[in-house]
């Protein structure tokens, strides 16, 4: 289904939609359940349960909806493996870790150069993917509407840390270079099988550093759980259908709706954090949306 141009692109956005709420998710997360500022252990303990629940929902979704024969002698252990330690262990804990130790708008913001990255490592790594003007101006476009977006008080004025801002980068850079090596290495593989097996492999490596260096508890509410949950579903559904639209098209192209995720970030805090909705969100939005409007109309006239 999502071989189809248009149909991806709409899966893709309501993927972003989904990545989105994920920074008002986890910070009120942290705040349902009282986790200290200083608890790095208790943090990477949550992601790791979310995306334990994730693997397992993701797998579900394989049983419900995979209609493709899996050859068992097809399916890349290696690199399944090699993502479950890269893009779920590693970028995820210095995503939980920095995004505690930042301002949610402010990590939107690092988070816009994701598709900057995504298309520079394409064209390294992907012979098919060229850098062209009109790529350029849409990521400028792009990039410039998120920063537009999140101009205001609410993006602080405390200089760049490195247990802060600076592992929210690093996670933005992992995250953009697994978009390119699965869209180079995960041809023929299951999407379901790949996103859930690699959620199962990173998350209980989570699970493991997060309980030896944790100084706290967890106290479960049902809030939390709820929370929880949904963050979970967040990671089965967006990864889902995000890994299957890179074996379909292309990483480069398909990297400006990344540019959403602040986006929708920032929208989601002024619902649910109650933050004001300004002019430069309006604006920002303008901005997005053009240059999504100016990459996925292209090659129609090549």
């Amino acid at each position: 289904m999502l071989k189809n141009k248009k149909t991806a692109i709409i899966f893709s956005i309501f993927a972003m939609f989904l990545w989105g709420s994920a920074i008002p998710t986890i910070k009120t997360t942290y705040i349902e359940l009282a986790v200290a500022s200083t608890d790095t252990g208790l943090k990477i303990l949550i992601a790791g349960i979310r995306f334990f629940m994730a693997g397992i929902i993701t797998l579900i979704y394989f049983k419900i909806f995979n209609k493709d024969e899996v050859d068992k002698s097809q399916i890349n252990w290696k690199f399944i493996i090699i993502l479950g330690l890269i893009q779920t262990f590693i970028q995820y804990m210095c995503y939980y870790i920095g995004l505690s130790n930042t301002a949610g708008v402010k990590s939107s913001i690092i988070q816009s150069a994701n598709s900057f990255i995504v298309v520079i490592i394409s064209f390294f790594l992907l012979p098919g993917d060229k850098i062209d003007k009109r790529i350029i101006i849409a990521l400028i476009m792009g990039t410039a509407g998120i920063i537009v977006t999140n101009m205001g008080k609410e993006a602080g004025d405390s200089p760049l840390r490195l247990t802060g801002e600076g592992l929210i980068l690093v996670s933005t850079t992992i995250n953009a270079l697994c978009t390119v090596l699965v869209r180079k290495y995960g041809q023929g593989q299951n999407a379901y099988i790949m996103t859930g097996v690699q959620f199962l492999i990173g998350s209980t490596i989570l699970i493991i550093t997060g309980s030896i260096l944790k100084e706290g508890s967890l106290i479960f509410t049902a809030k939390a759980a709820i929370l929880l949950l949904y963050a979970a579903f967040i990671s089965a559904t967006a990864f889902s259908i995000w890994t299957i639209v890179l074996m379909n098209h292309s990483a480069g192209e398909f990297g400006i709706y990344k540019l959403f995720v602040p986006l929708f970030g920032s929208v989601l805090s002024v619902i649910i954090l109650g933050e004001t909705f300004t002019t430069n969100l309006a604006i920002g939005m303008i901005l997005v949306l053009s240059g999504s409007l100016i990459l996925n109309t292209k090659k129609k006239r090549a």
